[in-house]
């Protein structure tokens, strides 16, 4: 077993973000409350990378820390690299240039991402203008109508005269999807994108992104509370609780072998993964955030807790020499020291039973 590490090893391919220790604390009335803890992870370009996690976890806020988008007063820690600067110490210009050519984000909601009173157009025009001051508004009308047709709106040129309240659900997320394309960004945030979609409405929208991050090697990462969501969408996974990254790894890997009792229990909860048998429920909830335990922040509601995970806090550490796979679990870590590693470990045990 590698030595136990806050940071991933360095991957070998071009990365659109980089997660290095981040921290992030909001302020109270007399004090802080730290809502990321040592935050490590990488999103290699052209790869799509899903966050994954209860609400609570911290995933929201590191993907909206990425956009320098969280609440007044909030302090981001350690380093967020996009290209070769940091997105905590950018300046303003900086930071107006990322969100508007490099960068965009896509809410749950998305009304909150569109004027009532504006045309669907007409904000389609702004966005694109804003990727690029140089576009005639003739230009970003033709662009906002191919765009609006790309992301499966028919009859888009009529469309551009309609007002968010004309659209569905599932037709003004993609609406919303079309004004983060026409700025042309390489990299797309989308924070629990499909949550107020029904179920057809997802698979639908999910399958929209892949095909972009395909078509147009746009990186893509996703936050979701449902891995079932990303299991055909993503390449890697990062699973997030109370704060902290508790394991991460290519998703096929991680899904068809999770290595931290917390992706387990996840992954037990989801009906694809049980082949019928009765769901499992995770006993318990979350940690409140000013209130950790001293040892692992999963110990009060895992199966497999020893005496030791009460009372020491994990570290993510490399389970491979390429530390492609990492968990933050001690019994992990301990089982990968000896010459059977898994031979008795009741988490492998469980998760071969599935």
């Amino acid at each position: 077993m590698t030595t136990p590490t806050s940071t991933p090893t360095s991957s070998a391919e071009p990365l659109a973000l980089s997660f290095r220790d981040v921290t992030v604390h909001l302020p109270r009335a007399n004090d802080e409350l730290q809502i990321l803890h040592g935050v490590s992870f990488e999103v290699p370009a052209g790869q799509v990378v899903a966050l994954a996690g209860e609400s609570g976890s911290g995933k929201s806020t590191a993907m909206l820390g990425a956009m320098r988008l969280l609440p007044w007063g909030a302090r981001i820690g350690g380093s967020i690299i996009a290209g070769d600067k940091d997105v905590a110490q950018m300046t303003k210009a900086e930071l107006r240039e990322f969100r508007s050519r490099k960068a965009r984000v896509i809410l749950q909601d998305p009304w909150s991402s569109l004027h009532p009173m504006h045309s669907i157009g007409s904000q389609l025009i702004e966005s694109a203008r804003s990727g690029d001051p140089k576009l005639s508004k003739a230009d970003a009308r033709v662009l906002a109508a191919e765009t609006l047709a790309r992301v499966g709106i028919p009859d888009a040129e009529s469309r551009l005269k309609s007002y968010p309240h004309q659209m569905s659900g599932g037709q003004l997320q993609r609406v919303v999807i079309a004004m983060a394309l026409v700025a042309k960004p390489s990299l797309l945030l989308c924070d629990e994108p499909t949550t107020a979609l029904d179920v057809t409405t997802q698979a639908q929208i999910l399958e929209l992104l892949r095909e972009l991050n395909r078509e147009m090697g746009l990186t893509i990462i996703i936050a979701t509370h449902d891995l079932d969501v990303i299991a055909g969408i993503a390449d890697r996974l990062v699973v997030m609780y109370a704060g902290a990254v508790v394991e991460q790894g290519p998703v096929a890997e991680v899904m068809s072998n999770p290595q931290h009792p917390y992706t387990w229990a996840l992954l037990q909860t989801a009906p694809e993964h049980n082949s019928g048998a009765r769901l499992r429920t995770i006993e318990g909830r979350p940690p409140a955030l000013d209130k950790l335990p001293a040892g692992c922040s999963f110990a009060p509601r895992c199966d497999f807790a020893a005496d030791e995970c009460r009372t020491h806090r994990p570290q993510l550490t490399a389970l491979d020499p390429t530390g492609d796979r990492m968990t933050a679990c001690l019994r992990v870590q301990d089982a990968h020291t000896v010459a059977d590693p898994f031979d008795t470990d009741p988490i492998l045990e469980a998760s071969a039973q599935r």
